[in-house]
């Protein structure tokens, strides 16, 4: 008698065990719902903006610098307001995401230290403050999705979202999508097109090379191919080199990433020293003939970008260590903006510029010698930490390794763009947030069971 009480106790206790179990799967499914859907949203407004169909740059009476909208503030409070219980729910992960987010978490204080002495400290103090709200959005949908894949086709929905609504822009509108210089769609610029195309490209690409099924995959390859189509249609020369440049450099990575340690840094050195012998062949030529060595380069001025690059240069200069304040440079007090103080060209309201067009002298100029070397540093981290995933998802899961590819090469693309563009931590910046986002899941990969 007491062995069958005892077999039904063990079998009743084996139910509830079964029971609980089930509803906890239930409920990490519907909390990476949560997290996908608030992952979908912000990738939306991030990509579209407050401001559909506005394909020029509003530059303010009042204040001689661009528009700020109203509504930008209220979105990010909205999306960290639907983040919020994904942070609650997954409270017992957040101790040691924190521990791990500790180099990121130091830059950040870094950057709000720089806010007391900056241009416009207002200008400053909100930026950061919406960059820390970018932050704790991105660890929400992080520890929510728990699950890179997961991850993966969140990004691949909101881009194939994007896809639809440009396409059908196109078709239904050309007249308000198209403009002078390349198609631009529901965006604000034919380059905020080619960027958002650019993510799109990349991320549905990998998602359907991850596919197994052939339905899927042949959904999601028509997805990356209308994307390529919007990309061409921008005329975004930046951003098509850019994705050229990922679609002959990925397969190269995981293939060197596959290699045994001793082979892949030996091919790395063969590559390192063929370069520095072109750039010693190149010398010795030119000592030899007596020709300038930078001469083929002297012409070269990207796009007039060089003239900014000088500019902000020389602000850096002035402000090494500390620089001017975190985001304390462009579409401040038009009274203290150091460009709107010259006759420059890029300061003229027809050719209004915000940015240096170099993530890295942004930076620099903003939180000095030691804000870019923390944010190199982060970078960095993220960058080997991506490789790293993609070295152990190769040879396992087809989708883990397609998302371990979109965490390892994204960093990458990023670190090569911002030599051109600026999105490194900048505000309202497509590429800067998903970093963050692709740079918070990385972490959280490294953090031990």
């Amino acid at each position: 008698m007491r062995v069958t009480d005892t077999a039904r106790l063990q079998d009743w206790q084996g139910r509830l065990d079964q029971d609980a179990r089930r509803r906890g799967v239930q409920v990490d499914r519907l909390i990476a719902l949560w997290a996908g859907a608030v992952l979908v949203l912000m990738l939306l407004y991030i990509c579209i903006g407050p401001n559909p169909y506005q394909h020029e740059i509003l530059v303010d009476p009042l204040t001689g610098g661009a528009e700020a909208s109203p509504v930008n503030r209220l979105v990010w409070l909205g999306l960290f307001g639907l983040s919020a219980p994904l942070l609650w729910f997954r409270r017992q992960a957040l101790p040691a995401m924190m521990l791990k987010l500790l180099p990121l978490l130091v830059l950040f204080a870094w950057f709000a230290l720089t806010t007391r002495w900056a241009l416009d400290p207002a200008v400053s103090t909100r930026r950061l403050i919406l960059y820390a709200i970018n932050l704790l959005i991105c660890v929400a949908i992080a520890v929510g999705m728990g699950d890179s894949r997961r991850l993966h086709l969140a990004m691949a929905t909101g881009c194939a979202v994007l896809v639809g609504v440009d396409i059908l822009s196109w078709i239904a509108a050309p007249g308000v999508s198209m403009t002078p210089l390349g198609l631009a769609a529901i965006h604000s610029h034919k380059n905020t097109l080619g960027a958002v195309m650019l993510l799109a490209g990349f991320v549905c690409g990998t998602y359907a090379w991850s596919r197994i099924d052939w339905r899927g995959g042949a959904f999601w390859w028509g997805v990356t191919v209308l994307a390529l189509v919007l990309l061409v249609a921008s005329l975004s020369k930046t951003s098509m080199g850019l994705f050229a440049a990922l679609a002959c450099a990925t397969p190269v990575i995981v293939s060197l990433m596959a290699q045994r340690r001793m082979v892949r840094w030996g091919l790395i050195a063969v590559v390192a020293l063929m370069v520095a012998g072109v750039a010693f062949g190149w010398l010795a030529y030119c000592l030899v003939v007596g020709a300038d060595p930078w001469a083929p380069f002297a012409g070269i001025t990207f796009t007039q970008r060089t003239e900014v690059w000088a500019f902000v240069w020389d602000e850096f200069v002035k402000r090494p260590i500390q620089g001017w304040g975190f985001g304390s440079f462009w579409d401040i007090d038009p009274t203290v903006q150091p460009s709107l103080q010259t006759d420059a060209w890029f300061a003229q309201p027809d050719a209004y510029t915000n940015e240096a067009h170099n993530g890295f002298l942004d930076l620099a100029v903003t939180t000095g010698l030691i804000g870019l070397t923390g944010a190199v540093v982060v970078l960095m981290r993220w960058i080997f930490g991506g490789l790293i995933l993609i070295r152990d998802a190769v040879g396992g899961d087809r989708g883990r390794l397609g998302a371990a590819i979109l965490l390892g090469v994204f960093p990458l693309m990023v670190f090569g763009h911002n030599f051109m563009e600026s999105s490194y931590f900048t505000a309202n910046s497509i590429f800067g947030t998903v970093l963050l986002l692709l740079g918070v899941e990385i972490e959280r990969r490294f953090i031990r069971a």
